[in-house]
């Protein structure tokens, strides 16, 4: 009688804890897809002309000075990186100077960033023009 109740205790927990498992894994990565779209869609035929063009090429760029900056050490794309701070779908939530601002840790982000993250992205201001346009480029195409 007694293997009986343990062997339903066993099964009832494993049950609860897959449950769980799946609530904070939901929690932690929801589902973007709706918000994607939406977004997506208010971009102006200006922009995507502008931005039309030089695509592949600055994407390109601007991944490898991701790789290069070892940004995914903070952050994670596509699940390769970091993961408490991932990127996917930053582009269609923020616009180029959002991005540009945070990348660079502009002033204006001193109440909302920590010191530490703050400083640590002033590096980042070393960067081009040309590598921080790109870089943005790369994040509005995640």
């Amino acid at each position: 009688m007694r293997e009986k109740y343990a062997k339903r205790i066993v099964v009832l927990t494993a049950l609860i804890v897959l449950l769980l498992a799946f609530v904070f894994a939901r929690i932690q990565n929801p589902n973007q897809s709706t918000n994607t779209t939406k977004s997506r869609e208010q971009i102006t035929s200006s922009e995507r002309q502008q931005s039309a063009a030089p695509d592949s090429k600055h994407i390109g760029v601007g991944r490898q000075i991701y790789k290069q900056q070892s940004c995914e050490l903070c952050h994670s794309i596509s699940g390769q990186g970091n993961p408490r701070n991932p990127l996917d779908g930053v582009g269609t939530k923020h616009t180029a100077n959002e991005l540009r601002n945070f990348i660079t840790g502009a002033d204006a982000l001193q109440n909302s960033l920590p010191n530490s993250i703050q400083k640590m992205k002033q590096r980042y201001k070393e960067l081009s023009a040309d590598e921080l346009d790109a870089l943005v480029i790369y994040m509005q195409s995640l």
